[in-house]
């Protein structure tokens, strides 16, 4: 119980060092404007405004798992994150092909059926959208926010730290699963409550892989491959529709 409800804290933390960090680009955008004119501020600064913030939370979530780690493996990092070699790799490998499978069937049904798209349509802008603009900052933003901070910092606090520290505990691993996979989907549904059930699929995918391959790294790696592909696909069709 207290393990949780320290998770829950530290989420509470990161969503404060979200509203922050928009803070602070808030200020920024205001002073470049009073001092350059509108002309110097980008012309989505709502965008902006929420890469900042989602860059803010992961950070805090990515600092908070390192911090938790390092108390739960007694001085070692890698032992309270359970960042072991990865064990079964054949078995993970398909495990990142059935990420890339389903990928390419949520898209084939959002393309077929528009009441779906707009059943699981965020309330803030589309992070993966936008990728034709022109401004080249908030693109490599956009870029490293998806497939690289999120994924490291998502897999590192729940099916890292919060993992290892239930197995510690003697949770059985159906448990452990559940027990980190419900927070991250919430987390993910919280301004789309929609989306929840479309992730279903990769919380489980996730868990097996962090389970069969014996550590975080594995589920890393399938957590990585689903967003990263989601982020080639979007770029792919930018490119194709800016040819059409």
């Amino acid at each position: 119980m207290f393990l949780l409800l320290g998770m829950l804290a530290w989420v509470a933390v990161a969503f404060l060092g979200a509203v922050l960090a928009a803070a602070a680009a808030g200020f920024a955008i205001g002073l470049l404007s009073s001092r350059l004119g509108p002309n110097a501020v980008p012309a989505e600064p709502l965008l902006i405004y929420v890469l900042i913030a989602a860059c803010g939370f992961q950070v805090v979530l990515l600092l908070a798992a390192l911090r938790q780690g390092r108390l739960g493996g007694a001085g070692d990092r890698c032992a309270g994150l359970g960042a072991r070699s990865i064990r079964r790799q054949g078995l993970v490998a398909m495990f990142c092909l059935a990420m890339v499978i389903w990928l390419a069937v949520f898209i084939t049904l959002m393309g077929r059926f528009p009441a779906l798209r707009e059943y699981a349509k965020s309330v803030t802008p589309d992070l993966l959208s936008g990728m034709d603009d022109d401004n080249v900052a908030i693109n490599v933003l956009r870029l490293v926010l998806v497939a690289v901070l999120a994924p490291i910092s998502e897999e590192l606090f729940f099916r890292g730290w919060l993992w290892e520290a239930l197995r510690r505990r003697g949770h059985a691993t159906t448990v452990t699963a559940s027990l980190t996979a419900i927070p991250w989907l919430l987390l993910h549904g919280v301004d789309a409550p929609g989306r929840i059930l479309f992730l279903i699929p990769a919380a489980v995918i996730f868990s097996l892989a962090r389970h069969y391959g014996g550590g975080v790294r594995a589920s890393l790696c399938t957590h990585m491959t689903d967003n990263g592909v989601a982020v080639l696909a979007q770029t792919i069709s930018t490119l194709f529709g800016s040819g059409d």
